[in-house]
């Protein structure tokens, strides 16, 4: 048993996603499985192929069926189920691990922890440039009073316990804020979370990326916060 699966779900991404497991190799901690689930990428994806041409058997890749259903959501509850790691991280097939990620991530799961997340750099992979994020979303040691209002956690720096994975699955019904909608629920049951002052990757930014709380649309907020409340009140 590895000391931590990595689950990532990806579709038409052959053409970045080799970056983002090259960065999993280059993790100063080794012991680690990838899991690699894709959402029902184009027959012309050559996402396999990727995969094929690093030969290790750390990596396993599965095809999502409809039978599992479709979106990011489902992947990656489906690729939780897969993990043989009794801690799972989340990492997106577009984004960059800093190598300490697994080793600083493990560190603090040592502790006692039950959900680990850090900050992350933006990155423009066009131009090379790299910065750290501003404005009032920014990581910070968990607050379940601010996080209620507002979604501070960047998901692509999250671990936690596979308990927490098969207790609370993501919820397939929103599109977007899938991870504010889980934290809420894993901070309404009062599990420990555990902020590493330190930015854990390299956040890609593009076009096509689906992601900021801040351009969602109200309904989305309304309804996730509105059942926060609602379980905060049983």
């Amino acid at each position: 048993m590895s000391r931590i699966s990595y689950v990532m779900p990806t579709r038409n991404r052959d053409d970045i996603i080799g970056e983002s497991i090259d960065a999993v190799f280059k993790q100063t901690e080794k012991d680690w499985e990838l899991i690699i689930v894709d959402d029902h990428s184009d027959k012309e994806d050559k996402t396999i192929e990727v995969i094929k041409s690093f030969n290790d058997r750390r990596i396993k890749y599965y095809q999502l069926t409809d039978e599992n259903g479709m979106n990011t959501s489902a992947a990656r509850n489906f690729g939780n189920m897969m993990a043989t790691s009794e801690i799972i991280g989340v990492i997106d097939s577009d984004d960059i691990c800093y190598p300490f990620r697994t080793e600083k991530t493990l560190e603090a799961m040592e502790s006692g922890a039950d959900v680990v997340y850090g900050e992350i750099d933006l990155w423009d992979s066009e131009s090379g440039e790299v910065r750290r994020r501003d404005g009032k979303d920014y990581a910070r040691k968990h607050d379940p009073s601010i996080y209620q209002t507002m979604n501070y956690i960047p998901h692509s720096t999250v671990a936690y316990k596979r308990k927490l994975a098969l207790l609370f699955p993501y919820n397939s019904f929103f599109r977007r804020c899938q991870d504010w909608d889980l934290f809420l629920r894993i901070t309404k049951s009062g599990y420990k979370f555990h902020y590493i002052d330190d930015c854990l990757v390299k956040y890609r930014l593009h076009p096509g990326r689906i992601s900021k709380s801040t351009d969602l649309k109200l309904d989305y907020i309304e309804i996730i916060k509105n059942g926060y409340r609602i379980l905060n009140n049983k």
